[in-house]
């Protein structure tokens, strides 16, 4: 799988380059072309982290035994796509159509605060989204290992622990975050200096490739010891059907 992401990612960075070429001056119908195979290359990339994301979740719930034996690509992990492209379209709707019409609103208006309102409001939506997915966060593990969603119970399993999971969960991401910031620096300069040589270009891949699994990786480790702390009311829904 991490073969898999290191070669979406190049062909990522690949066809960027020709989009761009193409923008500059191309038929319509290349740049449709390219514009396809971008979304393919995107969505192989993604599944191949849902696959890896599935199994680090059973490996750390269940145990490496358990996790040996499951088969790597099946039903959950089209469950565990579908839960993360529900919450993204509900988070993109939540924070769209509200923000557009105040938008619209302060710009009929021609309120000269217009700009810092709408600022403001972002900012309390992005609060409003980091509290939301911490609380239904555990939904994610659920999923991973077999048993059935419930948007209800991971909410009530999550009721009065925002803080410890959030807290766990940013003291953790942290460092990552310090080392991803000096890494993308770094990648910058290379490429930068020597934007033709194959070696600093497939170097470049290798190590986001490496880093964006140890940042799956962590994040999965995360999650599953949550679920493994908080989990009540969802481990009673091992037989029952999936909410949507």
């Amino acid at each position: 799988m991490a073969l898999v992401v290191l070669v979406s990612s190049a062909l990522g960075i690949s066809l960027k380059q020709l989009a761009s070429a193409a923008a500059q001056g191309g038929d319509a119908t290349y740049r449709l072309n390219i514009a396809l195979l971008s979304l393919g290359v995107g969505l192989v990339n993604l599944i191949a982290l849902a696959v890896l994301a599935v199994h680090i979740l059973r490996y750390v719930i269940l145990g490496p035994d358990v996790a040996r034996q499951s088969p790597w690509f099946g039903r959950d992990v089209w469950r565990y796509i579908w839960l993360s492209l529900q919450l993204v379209i509900a988070m993109m709707i939540a924070a769209f159509i509200p923000a557009f019409i105040i938008g619209f609103a302060m710009r009929m208006s021609g309120s000269s605060h217009s700009y810092a309102l709408l600022a403001t409001f972002i900012a309390l939506m992005a609060c409003a989204a980091v509290f939301v997915i911490t609380r239904i966060s555990l939904i994610y593990a659920q999923v991973a290992v077999g048993r059935s969603k419930r948007w209800g119970a991971a909410w009530q399993d999550s009721r009065g622990h925002f803080w410890s999971m959030f807290g766990t969960a940013f003291v953790t991401f942290l460092p990552l975050f310090g080392t991803g910031i000096v890494i993308t620096l770094l990648l910058a300069l290379v490429l930068r200096f020597m934007p033709e040589v194959t070696i600093a270009v497939l170097g470049s891949l290798i190590l986001k490739t490496v880093f964006s699994i140890v940042w799956l990786a962590v994040a999965c480790g995360v999650g599953g010891w949550l679920y493994h702390r908080y989990a009540n009311q969802l481990l009673l829904m091992d037989g029952a059907p999936d909410d949507l």
